[in-house]
């Protein structure tokens, strides 16, 4: 991804971004995101059960090209394999 994502109304609040592959399936499981970043370049056996944890939950995936822009995008110091973008308050956990 060249540029940042944004939400439906506009860039997405730090507190929203979730990193960490067990956090992300952890918000995908209980019902609490509404989306999911992978880097392209992270592990597969890293990210295996997590982009089929949200095939099933029907959580929508987008890509960055690497572990480095994804982590920046989380504002980390560090690469990331996955980000989840925490659900507004009200739009419930509808899992």
């Amino acid at each position: 991804m060249s540029n940042r994502p944004f939400s439906s109304r506009g860039k997405i609040p730090r507190k929203d971004r979730l990193p960490g592959v067990r956090a992300t399936e952890r918000a995908v499981q209980s019902g609490l995101c509404r989306a999911v970043y992978v880097a392209k370049d992270a592990e597969e056996r890293v990210v295996k059960n997590l982009l089929k944890l949200c095939q099933e939950k029907g959580i929508p995936v987008s890509f960055f090209d690497s572990m480095k822009e994804l982590g920046e995008f989380c504002s980390l110091k560090v690469g990331a394999s996955a980000c989840a973008i925490l659900k507004d308050p009200g739009e419930g956990t509808g899992n």
